[in-house]
Formats: C-alpha cells, sequence, structure tokens
C-alpha cells in the first residue's frame, strides 16, 4: 500500500493511504476505497473545496461525454411526504391496496407489492415501529428511515451527515414546518410513542436533510410514458456537486437497485469541476430560479439565468395581453419582481399576471399526465402554441416531449402507421428540437432533460 500525507478524496479527512491501482486520490477507509472502485476500474472523481462553494467534486482525469464518474448507492430512499400509494419496499405505485389485503404489510398495514415487499430489507427494519395507526401515512416514514439510518451509525450516517439541513432558514417557511411539525414529528413521537427514542430536534435534523439534499425519484408507469414521481433519495456523494443550470454531468437512478450513476455529458477536464442540474432544464428562468431559492437558498445568475431570452430559446416568453403579436420577457432576469415587457408594443405588465396564467396552464398539462389520455397533449399544443404562449415555451416543449414519448409506444408493432400520422410526429420532433438547437449550450442542457 502507498503510503503519502493527503485529504480522503472523499470526506477531506487526513490520511496517508493511497489508491494503489490509480494513484490519484488518498482514502481514510476501505468504506470509502469501495466507493472509489467499481469493479476494476477507478471512479474519476474527488472532492475537494472552493471559496465561494464550499465541499465540491472535481475530474481526477479527463472525461469523454458518457463517460461514468461515480456510483452513489444512497444511504435513505424513501416514499414523498403525501402522494399516490406506493410500496414501502421499492416504491412502485400499489392500486386497489385498501380492498386488497395481500397488497398491504400484515404488520404495518402500509401499501406494498406483496409478501415479498413486505419482507424486504428496506421495509423490514421500520415495520413495526410504523404500526398503530389508525390509518398508515406516508409523512413519517422517509424521516424514520433517516433517524434509523442515525441510530445505526457507521459510515453512510457519517457521510449523510455531512450534509447541510439549513435549519438556520427554516423561519422562511412557517407554514410549512407548522405542517411538518404535525405530520411527521408529532406522528412519530406521540402517534407511534417514539418520544423516548427520537428527539425533536432529532426528528427536526432529518427532515432538514431529506429537504435540502434528496432529489426526486421519477419512474415512468410503462415504458415510454411520461414519469411520474414515486418518492426521494439521499444520495451524500451526489450531494457534494454544485448546481449549474448548464451543467457538464447528469445524473440516472436505477429503478431496480435505486443506485445513482453521474456519467459525463461533455468532454471534461482533469481538475475541472463536476456540475448537475437540481431541476430539469425544461424549466423557464423563473420558475427554475424560484424553486432553486426555496429549496437551496441561493441565487443562479449563470449565463442562462442573466438572460432574458435564456440563450435566444424565449423558453418563459408568453404573448402579450394586447394582442400585438409581441412577446413578454422580464426586464431584469435575476429579479423575481421584475416587469415583463413587451418586444413589440413595449406594454408593461407584473410579474405576477403571467405567474398566474403560467400556473393555470401548468396544472391543465399536469391533469393530462394524470389522467392519461396523452392524445390531451396534442389539444393543448394547439390551443396556446402562439396563442397564450411562445411556441418554445417550457409548457409547450413539455408537453411535446411528453407526446413524442407516448407516441413511440403507442403503436403496437404489429401495426402499420399511416404516412400523415408519421408526418406528423416527424414535424413534432422537430419542433423540440427547434428549441433544443437554438443556442448550443441551451441545446446540451435541454438535449437530456428529464
Amino acid at each position: 500500500m502507498v503510503k503519502d500525507e493527503g485529504l480522503c478524496f472523499l470526506c477531506l479527512a487526513a490520511c496517508k493511504d493511497i489508491c494503489p491501482h490509480c494513484k490519484l486520490v488518498h482514502f481514510c477507509s476501505q468504506d470509502h476505497l469501495s466507493l472509489h472502485r467499481h469493479g476494476t476500474e477507478c471512479l474519476p472523481y474527488r472532492a475537494g473545496r472552493l471559496p465561494d462553494k464550499g465541499r465540491v467534486l472535481f475530474a481526477t482525469r479527463d472525461l469523454k461525454p458518457l463517460d461514468l464518474i461515480l456510483i452513489d448507492p444512497g444511504t435513505v430512499v424513501g416514499p414523498n411526504y403525501k402522494g399516490r400509494p406506493v410500496c414501502l419496499e421499492c416504491l412502485k405505485p400499489v392500486e386497489g391496496w385498501e380492498k386488497n389485503k395481500t397488497k398491504r404489510c400484515p404488520v404495518c398495514r402500509y401499501p406494498v407489492c406483496g409478501v415479498e415487499c413486505a419482507k424486504g430489507g428496506r421495509h423490514r427494519v421500520e415495520c413495526k415501529l410504523l404500526a398503530g395507526q389508525e390509518e398508515p401515512t406516508y409523512a413519517p416514514v422517509t424521516p424514520l428511515r433517516m433517524l434509523l439510518l442515525q441510530e445505526a451509525s457507521g459510515d453512510p450516517w457519517l457521510r449523510t451527515n455531512q450534509l447541510m439541513d439549513h435549519l438556520e432558514d427554516a423561519g422562511e417557511h412557517p407554514d410549512e414546518w407548522e405542517w411538518y411539525n404535525k405530520e411527521v414529528r408529532d406522528t412519530l413521537r406521540d402517534t407511534l410513542h417514539l418520544g423516548d427514542r427520537f428527539s425533536a430536534s432529532a426528528i427536526r435534523h432529518a427532515i432538514g436533510l431529506l429537504n435540502v439534499n434528496a432529489v426526486c425519484l421519477q419512474f415512468p408507469k410503462i415504458c415510454g410514458a411520461p414519469c411520474t414521481e414515486v418518492g426521494k433519495g439521499c444520495y451524500p456523494i451526489f450531494a457534494i456537486m454544485s448546481h449549474h443550470c448548464v451543467c457538464n454531468a447528469r445524473y440516472f437512478v436505477n429503478p431496480a437497485t435505486f443506485n445513482m450513476y453521474v456519467r459525463a455529458r461533455v468532454h471534461i477536464k482533469a481538475g475541472e469541476e463536476l456540475t448537475v442540474q437540481y431541476l430539469s432544464a425544461l424549466n423557464g428562468n423563473y420558475r427554475r430560479r424560484q424553486k432553486i431559492r426555496e429549496e437551496w437558498y441561493f441565487d443562479c445568475s449563470c449565463r442562462r439565468c442573466s438572460d432574458a431570452t435564456e440563450c435566444g430559446s424565449f423558453i418563459s416568453a408568453v404573448r402579450c395581453f394586447k394582442d400585438c403579436k409581441g412577446y413578454l420577457l422580464p426586464e431584469d432576469s435575476l429579479d423575481y419582481q421584475s416587469l415583463w415587457q413587451c418586444s413589440r408594443c413595449k406594454s408593461e405588465v407584473l410579474q405576477e399576471q403571467v405567474s398566474n396564467m403560467v400556473e393555470g396552464l401548468e396544472q391543465e398539462l399536469s391533469d393530462i399526465t394524470d389522467s392519461g389520455d396523452f392524445a390531451a397533449y396534442q389539444e393543448f399544443l394547439s390551443n396556446y402554441s402562439g396563442t397564450l404562449l411562445h411556441p418554445h415555451h417550457f409548457l409547450l416543449t413539455t408537453a411535446r416531449r411528453n407526446l413524442i414519448q407516448f407516441l413511440c409506444y403507442s403503436t403496437p408493432v404489429t401495426e402499420r402507421t399511416g404516412i400523415q400520422e408519421l408526418r406528423n410526429r416527424v414535424q413534432l420532433c422537430r419542433d423540440f428540437h427547434t428549441v433544443l438547437a437554438k443556442r448550443a449550450s441551451l441545446h446540451q442542457a435541454l438535449l437530456v432533460a428529464g
């Protein structure tokens, strides 16, 4: 074993052991060495610090597009605080569980796929602790898994506990925390009688870690269908990576194992910072920056965020309310309350007016996805493209993407698609590609948007 003073590639603890294979990183334990190795390969990343960002990840060698950067097995995976019924073991949607005993865990009465999932390793640890509720609720489940991780101690918890919980900013969302206190803290401590085991501060810390660091888990209900949100997962290695709206890496979570894989999207030089998108690049500036501020407590001011046209894509532009055939964009893209000005008549409207209209249309789009009536996406596109929204608007781009995914699998391979329908589908793809190709940087950002 090679010995030399240095810092662990992952936790930055002082150590002397150097990877005997690549000789590029130090490691402090066998646990961390195992996260550096993948089969016979060494994964090309290391942690470091930047003055304005804190802990970040860097590439340890030159990378090509699609090169595997890291694998994060995650430390906590579970259902959302509320939402559609999912199996507590595998997070697959469970239909009809209220009337089917085989789809309920016999001990805690939560939805499960069957006997195998009821006895699964992820659920088995918490099962008896969750029993005793009149009606099972999802709110306490994933925080409980975080608390059990803390009890187990070990390296997974130590790495998770290095992350920020931003509890000092909790005062910015009093209504939200009032809900957490009632639905999570009180359920765990009072309803489930775990007050002697888990303190209110520990529960609060667990919620903070999940809210700031967990990623949304979205998997398709059927092959090719738009993804549906099923839960969240905490991935401490991935969480070290900084956000950038035009990033150089992307992640994928395997729904079978919940392992996360991060790959290069572009050529990356050794020593370059590794960055990812915390949110889909399909979101427009205002929505994306607002969500980043609410969830991660910083304001992004990258080149895309600073440009009202978003690199010439007009992905947030809406039709002028005076019907002059111009389009409204914010006068100052970095000001959340900026007036929106028409490109043609120069009239101005409040940001709130634009936001209210977009939110209404977004709900309509969400209802289409939830209904499964994917053909309704075409009606959505016909109704609003160029009338209320710029043809490149992120809601229309999202509708095109979802419709393309659906159409790829809607016709059985044994049936032939008519020539006119094929032309329509080609045009749909061209319209989608037009938005992606507006500018090279935005093209790269959107090309792999989920």
